[in-house]
């Protein structure tokens, strides 16, 4: 997490992924998959981002982190101007976490997407 805050993106992502591979039953290992997904969306490759969110909810459908990874899989969608399914897991997570700091973000997104008339 250190390489991540030095913007040291794909160190990072490179040692989050080992430790998965290592340890993919670890109580951390699901936090690990997820920064991988934030490092890839921050360098802005979103098809690898989106990629690595989705193992998120997918191998660790229990994790307190797959709020976190559905939003940013509704935002790797705007990012690849793919809206209809951007408005669908935004709304899939302001449905499924209601009065959540996510579905606070989710509500905002899709009134840009709105505003933004896309």
């Amino acid at each position: 997490f250190a390489l991540m805050k030095k913007g040291l993106y794909q160190q990072a992502a490179a040692r989050f992924r080992d430790f998965v591979a290592k340890n993919p039953n670890s109580a951390l290992a699901d936090n690990a998959q997820y920064w991988v997904g934030e490092a890839a969306y921050v360098t802005r490759d979103f098809r690898t981002a989106l990629d690595e969110f989705t193992k998120v909810v997918t191998n660790y459908p229990q994790s307190p982190k797959v709020p976190d990874a559905l939003l940013k899989i509704g935002y790797t969608h705007y990012e690849l101007a793919a809206y209809d399914r951007a408005r669908e897991t935004l709304n899939q997570v302001i449905a499924r976490y209601p009065n959540t700091v996510v579905a606070k973000s989710a509500q905002l997104r899709l009134e840009r997407i709105t505003k933004e008339g896309k």
